[in-house]
């Protein structure tokens, strides 16, 4: 049976945010932290470098377009992740009971926490003027809770062709504002650009590995800041994705 498409658009942002921690994560061993915020403190807007820090938890506001009999309908979800670690990054820890915005993230065998959208609450976590993290604390990991400043950022709807040429294909929004970076994703293929970036391009190259058929287009951008708890340094990062179903052809 073929997983529905709205289903895979949902793994797909959930991806696309382990993707984004991992990837903030790995280069943030080859960058050395500023002077760290008071504890508790702010959120430091000026500073959107990825740098290392004790966790990084990620906000997601999710737009997706779904072709019906009807015509393309847009919904919104939200959901989650978070991670933690005390030894560099080599392996990510337990950090207790974590929430957003009151709703209970699950702790994955990694040590990993993700939160999905459900049968029985199907548009996920509501993002409304505020974006609150609790983190119980455990080990390492001290106990908070902390309001994320940054608002999220703005995506507008995919405008290039849904039909993907593996020959080479432009992933366009209409707009993009309030971002440092913008994921640019055709399949399992994801791209990296500078904030508010409108469009990417894809190689026949960079597309060469796909399978035709079914697939997802998607475009996130993301906000950053960070604070200090018990000494440690956290990352908090807003994240807006637009994406929709996709036709890979030759």
């Amino acid at each position: 049976m073929k997983t529905p498409i709205f289903n895979m658009q949902k793994m797909s942002q959930i991806a696309l945010a382990v993707l984004l921690v991992a990837g903030l994560t790995l280069a943030s061993c080859n960058k050395k932290d500023d002077d760290p915020t008071p504890d508790g403190g702010n959120p430091d807007n000026g500073n959107n470098t990825p740098q290392l820090g004790a966790g990084t938890l990620v906000a997601i506001k999710t737009l997706n377009t779904t072709d019906t009999p009807i015509g393309p309908i847009t919904t919104e979800l939200g959901v989650g992740v978070a991670v933690f670690s005390s030894d560099s990054w080599a392996t990510y820890t337990d950090a207790g009971a974590v929430t957003l915005n009151g709703n209970a993230l699950t702790k994955n065998a990694n040590n990993s926490y993700t939160f999905t959208p459900s049968m029985t609450d199907p548009m996920g976590i509501e993002f409304g003027s505020s974006v609150v993290w609790d983190v119980a604390g455990n080990g390492s990991t001290p106990a908070f809770s902390h309001t994320v400043q940054t608002a999220f950022p703005s995506v507008g709807a995919i405008t290039s062709s849904t039909d993907v040429s593996k020959s080479g294909y432009t992933l366009s929004v209409a707009n993009v504002s309030n971002s440092d970076s913008v994921y640019f994703q055709v399949g399992e293929v994801v791209k990296a650009l500078a904030g508010n970036t409108r469009s990417c391009v894809f190689s026949a190259s960079e597309l060469s590995g796909l399978s035709k058929g079914q697939s997802i287009i998607q475009v996130a951008p993301y906000k950053m800041s960070n604070a200090q708890y018990g000494g440690k340094t956290f990352y908090f990062i807003n994240e807006t994705t637009v994406s929709a179903s996709a036709n890979i052809t030759d």
